[in-house]
């Protein structure tokens, strides 16, 4: 589900070296920033380089980088604040939406913990780009009502709406898995 960054050229042994420099100079100076290449390394969790050898001067060169990061703070990636991988936080999601639709299941509300950080950890998916950003405004809708709901302790509009995000995560995950 994550998305890749690639990038495919085809460089002069020359341009191929001048690349590599340039990304070690990078990775040393702990910046970010191959704009010359369409790559920027503060949003990627990690990266590979593969150089296929030609016979001649030409050389092709893939980079693929993976897994958008998103900071837990408005302050971008590299400011010290730590970021949390996407799939840490789907992962968590995944338990804490279990649980919801368990509670449902019971017909019981679910513990204000377990809507709050779900809710919270909502807001944060929602910020990370190429995970199905079509559907994060409908998404956050369902997420308001979520809330409207589980504060006025409506159970019957609570899990209704808890159904209907399983229905949307279902659309979803079956277009980006």
């Amino acid at each position: 589900m994550a998305p890749k960054l690639k990038h495919n050229w085809h460089l002069t042994r020359s341009e191929a070296a001048g690349l590599l420099r340039k990304l070690a100079d990078t990775l040393e100076h702990e910046s970010d920033d191959l704009g010359e290449y369409g790559i920027s390394l503060a949003e990627l969790v990690k990266f590979k380089i593969k150089v296929d050898l030609g016979l001649d001067d030409a050389l092709e060169v893939k980079f693929t980088g993976k897994g958008l990061k998103v900071c837990e703070a408005d302050s971008p990636c590299g400011s010290g604040v730590v970021c949390e991988s996407y799939s840490k936080l789907k992962k968590r999601m995944q338990v804490y939406f279990k649980a919801m639709r368990e509670s449902a299941a019971k017909a019981e509300l679910p513990s204000r913990e377990i809507v709050s950080v779900f809710l919270s950890d909502s807001e944060t998916m929602m910020t990370y780009r190429g995970y199905g950003d079509e559907f994060y405004p409908a998404y956050a809708e369902l997420c308001l009502r979520l809330r409207t709901a589980f504060d006025e302790e409506n159970l019957a509009e609570t899990t209704a709406v808890v159904a209907e995000m399983a229905q949307s995560r279902k659309t979803c995950h079956a277009r980006y898995k």
